[in-house]
């Protein structure tokens, strides 16, 4: 996007890769099609409730049948963080001046770059009216809060276990059933800030990529995670545009993906 400053300068602003980003190998081996099970892989009840595989704010597609309970209760719990550390967003920030009383409040800021590196933060959604007066005097203290790493890698963990389903229907391995565990306990979870932490989906291996993805594209595939590019030297991804992808890596594990352009990624997203 362009935006206009007040000295008459045009700054051009996009999401971009991080300075941190590791260029990964990762090749294609299936594009996965829609399993529609009678019983829900997460929990075992019956599956009534049709299911996004990614979520359907980051273009997902109905892929698959959980039950309502893990499907939006537990959507409820995690997604909405996921949807924030996707679109590089900082949800329900606070803006505090002398020039306002109070404290003003907006939907969310994102956050964009320059290609020198210069930063905007932009408001999406509503925002209090009272911002602008806020902005204007020149000093702001800008409270946020920044989205929920375990809640957002949670949600990844979800999509990455069903789209595995799509292909092997429900596992039964101790680590299959390590995630069913970690995903109960988070949709059970009295409350969002309740949700306990997960120490297997902070071991995902998250790839992303900063281009859009043409609306026809697959949502969902089956790949590998090729040793070279994690250590070695950067290297470009090798795969087609894809939502999801369920990387079958041969060092830690398995990972989750949701492509949109160029990529990089590591253990520790964001």
């Amino acid at each position: 996007m362009s935006i206009r400053l007040w000295d008459g300068r045009t700054i051009d602003l996009a999401m971009r890769p991080p300075n941190t980003g590791e260029w990964m190998d990762v090749t294609l081996i299936e594009v996965l099609q829609p399993r529609f099970p009678e019983r829900c892989a997460i929990c075992g009840d019956p599956a009534t409730s049709d299911e996004h595989v990614p979520p359907r704010r980051l273009g997902g597609q109905v892929m698959t049948r959980t039950c309502h309970p893990c499907n939006n209760r537990l959507g409820s719990r995690v997604e909405p963080d996921l949807v924030d550390w996707y679109d590089d967003a900082i949800p329900r920030p606070g803006f505090r001046s002398e020039a306002v009383r109070g404290r003003r409040r907006a939907d969310r800021l994102l956050f964009r770059r320059t290609a020198a590196g210069e930063f905007g933060l932009i408001i999406d959604g509503r925002g209090d009216p009272e911002i602008t007066a806020a902005l204007a005097s020149g000093i702001v203290n800008l409270d946020v809060r920044p989205p929920n790493r375990n809640r957002y890698m949670l949600a990844l963990l979800k999509s990455a276990y069903l789209a595995a389903s799509l292909k092997v229907d429900i596992l039964h391995d101790q680590g299959a059933e390590q995630v069913r565990r970690d995903l109960l306990a988070a949709r059970d979870a009295s409350s969002r800030e309740a949700v306990p932490v997960s120490a297997l989906a902070f071991g995902l291996t998250v790839l992303r990529r900063y281009e859009p993805v043409p609306h026809d594209s697959p949502p969902v595939a089956r790949a590998v995670l090729h040793e070279g590019g994690r250590h070695g030297r950067r290297r470009r991804a090798r795969r087609p545009d894809l939502r999801l992808v369920v990387v079958d890596a041969r060092r830690g594990g398995a990972g989750a993906v949701r492509p949109a352009g160029r990529a990089t990624g590591g253990r520790h997203p964001r």
